[in-house]
């Protein structure tokens, strides 16, 4: 997911008997954060459209549009499929599109964890931890390369404002749009592919709706974030 430039449900009652936050249970489901759960269950089709932007040394780099395409497997299995685009998708041209464009990634929750296939090579496969509590490890493996990936639950947030993180965490006024959301789960990743620290945003039943991380390249500090600028809910 995260390295990979980015259900199943082991009984069908998964996809919607979430795990809430109370006074009492700080357990939390990283499927109905990763992904939009109530939507993906009704066998609707969920757009992201997602926005980026690369700083180097400050001064913006580059910016980009890109589009996922989530839905659900309907052989009889709970899976996910994620279809990655670079050109526009939207109501009018999806199905096409769709039948033109292989999977890229597929995703089977089982009552554990949440297994992501990379459809190219079918040997690399991750598995993350689906039931989860702050500090504990999402994933730490070792993929075929040799490249190591460890993420971690490191906190969670009950509202966040977009804007406010990613000023915040570059120390820039990068980002002008206020963006909320409530129910937010946040991962901490490192991984030796990518040389840097990077944090991952999760809002329940919404999926990934923010990425930032600060790297360097050629001796500059390259800072990069990408936001969901907008989610569209398709039959």
């Amino acid at each position: 997911m995260f390295k990979k430039s980015i259900c199943t449900i082991a009984v069908l009652s998964l996809f919607t008997a979430c795990a809430e936050k109370n006074d009492n249970v700080d357990t939390y489901d990283l499927s109905t954060h990763w992904f939009n759960m109530k939507s993906l269950d009704n066998n609707k089709v969920v757009i992201n459209k997602n926005y980026t932007e690369q700083y180097n040394n400050g001064n913006k780099t580059s910016s980009y549009v890109d589009f996922n395409v989530y839905k659900k497997n309907k052989t009889g299995i709970y899976q996910i499929e994620k279809y990655s685009f670079f050109e526009d998708i939207n109501k009018e041209n999806y199905k096409s599109m769709l039948l033109d464009k292989n999977v890229d990634l597929k995703y089977n929750i089982s009552q554990n964890d949440i297994n992501e296939e990379f459809e190219l090579d079918k040997k690399q496969v991750s598995s993350y931890k689906k039931d989860i509590k702050i500090n504990d490890k999402v994933i730490d493996e070792v993929d075929i390369d040799g490249n190591i990936l460890v993420c971690t639950f490191t906190n969670y947030h009950k509202n966040i404002n977009v804007k406010d993180k990613i000023n915040t965490y570059f120390k820039a006024e990068y980002f002008a749009k206020d963006k909320n959301y409530n129910d937010v789960v946040e991962l901490s990743c490192k991984d030796s592919f990518m040389e840097n620290e990077y944090h991952i945003y999760m809002a329940k039943n919404m999926g990934t709706i923010l990425f930032m991380g600060i790297g360097e390249e050629d001796g500059s500090v390259v800072d990069t974030f990408s936001i969901l600028d907008t989610q569209t809910i398709l039959d």
